[in-house]
């Protein structure tokens, strides 16, 4: 009985000082409070990033589908704020520590999408694109858009309609 009673005890104390549920709640407090994807408090988006990753350290063996679930919202996050080196590094935590789980191609093709549109590293952005279309050629999700990527990069919208308005007078 007193064998019992010490691991019972054991076990709460375990539960207790689990601080993943902890920081669940938090994230999703402060997800209720940054208003959706019109997050403009970058207090609070930093907030946010900082305990995401902290939850994504301690789920990332345990729960590796959390772990990057937790980082892609993360580093939209930093996106949509524009901190766009911090939504780089948060990418590339997936794309390069776990290149095999079925989320790491579209944490690659974000990498070369900030790259392109948020930092405007046009040389960077064609080799991560690159990179992509090498490592993950079937990609149903991105690798059409890598494709396109590609071929309209350091173009302006007005070069990119005229190639499409071409294209169209030549299928007819």
């Amino acid at each position: 009985m007193k064998k019992l009673f010490t691991l019972a005890l054991l076990g709460l104390l375990f539960q207790a000082c689990d601080p993943v549920p902890g920081l669940q709640k938090k994230l999703t407090d402060l997800d209720k409070s940054m208003g959706g994807a019109n997050v403009t408090d970058k207090v609070k988006a930093a907030e946010f990033i900082k305990i995401s990753e902290e939850l994504a350290g301690l789920v990332e063996k345990s729960n590796p589908d959390q772990y990057v679930n937790v980082l892609l919202r993360a580093a939209g996050l930093a996106k949509t704020v524009e901190n766009p080196q911090k939504a780089i590094e948060l990418y590339t935590k997936i794309a390069n520590g776990m290149p095999q789980h079925k989320k790491a191609p579209t944490a690659l093709f974000m990498i070369g999408f900030v790259q392109e549109n948020d930092l405007g590293d046009l040389e960077k952005a064609k080799a991560t694109y690159e990179s992509f279309l090498q490592k993950y050629p079937n990609d149903l999700d991105f690798t059409d858009d890598a494709q396109n990527a590609i071929k309209m990069l350091g173009k302006t919208p007005d070069e990119i309609v005229k190639e499409f308005e071409q294209q169209a007078g030549q299928k007819q």
